[in-house]
C-alpha cells in the first residue's frame, strides 16, 4: 500500500481540510499530533472524517513496520480495517508558522522534514510557495532524496510563490490582481492569515507594537485588505477577523474571488502518481 506524505504550512490549513475530506482522497489518514495540527483535528473530528493521530516521533516507525513482513498489522489495528495494495495511506505533518521568521530557519525546517518522512513515504506533497524564494531550490538541495517530492504549481506549471497565489489561482492570477490594486497599499487575507497573523511574527496587543505596525502601513501606504473569498468551508469567523483588523488599522475592505484549483490539481496528481506505482 503506498504511502503519501504532506508536509504544510498551517496558513494552508483550510487547503488541506478541502482536499483530505474530498470524496476518495484517501483511504487511511494518520496526523502527526502538535499543536499545529489541533486546528486540523477539530475539523476533522467536526467532519466526522476518520483518522488517526500519532505523535510525529513515532509515526516514522510505525508506517516502516508496515512495509515488514507482517507490514500491514499495525495499521490494520488501529484503523480496524482490511488493507488492499489498491489503498492509499496518506500521512500530514503541519510545521509551525514561526518558521516564516526567519527564510533560513524555514528552509532548514522543511528540509530536516522532508528528509525525515522521506524514510517511510513513497511521494511527499509539499503544500508551501517560494515563500520569499527560501524554497526556490529545494530540487535540487534535496536531489539526494529518492522519494519523489511533488511542488505546488499553476496552470502554467509554474511554482506557486506563496500562499496568497494559490487562493487566488497562480502567479500570474496574482499579478493581475496587484495591478488591480495599483494605487493603494494592499494586503491580501485569507481566512487562516486573518486569524493567524499574530502567528507570523507580528506584534501582539502591546500598545507600542500596534503603533509600530501603524507606523509601518503609513510607511508602506498600506490602505486596504482584500478578503479571498473560495467556495470552500473556512473559519467561519473570518469576517469578523477582517473586519478587527481593518478597524485596528483603519483600513478598507475590498473583496476579490479565490480559487481552490491548484490545491485540488496538485493532490490528485501527486496522489495518481503515487498509486501508479503500485500498478
Amino acid at each position: 500500500m503506498p504511502v503519501m506524505s504532506i508536509i504544510a504550512c498551517r496558513i494552508l490549513e483550510d487547503e488541506i481540510f478541502h482536499v483530505i475530506s474530498s470524496e476518495n482522497a484517501f483511504d487511511y489518514l494518520f496526523v502527526t499530533d502538535t499543536k499545529e495540527a489541533h486546528g486540523l483535528i477539530r475539523r476533522l473530528r467536526k467532519g466526522d472524517i476518520p483518522y488517526t493521530s500519532v505523535p510525529s516521533e513515532k509515526i516514522a516507525d510505525m508506517i516502516r513496520q508496515t512495509k515488514g513482513s507482517g507490514k500491514y498489522d499495525i495499521i490494520r489495528r488501529i484503523c480496524k480495517k482490511k488493507l488492499t495494495e489498491e489503498g492509499l495511506v496518506v500521512v500530514v505533518h503541519i510545521l509551525e508558522l514561526r518558521l516564516h521568521r526567519d527564510l533560513t530557519l524555514l528552509r532548514r525546517g522543511v528540509y530536516t522534514t522532508l528528509e525525515e518522512m522521506s524514510a517511510y513515504s513513497d511521494g511527499i506533497l509539499l503544500f508551501y510557495g517560494l515563500c520569499g524564494n527560501s524554497l526556490q531550490n529545494i530540487e535540487k538541495d534535496l536531489s539526494h532524496i529518492l522519494c519523489p517530492i511533488y511542488l505546488l504549481r499553476d496552470a502554467q506549471n509554474n511554482r506557486v510563490d506563496d500562499c496568497i497565489s494559490i487562493a487566488l489561482g497562480g502567479n500570474r492570477k496574482y499579478e493581475e490582481a496587484f495591478k488591480a490594486c495599483r494605487g493603494k497599499g494592499t494586503l491580501f487575507f485569507t481566512p487562516m492569515w486573518a486569524s493567524n497573523w499574530k502567528d507570523m511574527g507580528a506584534p501582539g496587543n502591546k500598545q507600542e507594537d500596534m503603533t509600530t505596525v501603524h507606523d509601518s502601513f503609513k510607511r508602506h501606504h498600506i490602505s486596504r485588505i482584500v478578503k479571498i473569498e473560495r467556495n470552500m468551508e473556512y473559519d467561519p469567523s473570518f469576517e469578523q477577523n477582517m473586519n478587527k483588523f481593518a478597524e485596528i488599522f483603519g483600513l478598507e475592505i475590498t473583496s476579490v474571488p479565490g480559487t481552490s484549483e491548484i490545491v485540488e490539481r496538485c493532490y490528485s496528481d501527486a496522489k495518481n502518481a503515487i498509486k501508479g506505482k503500485y500498478k
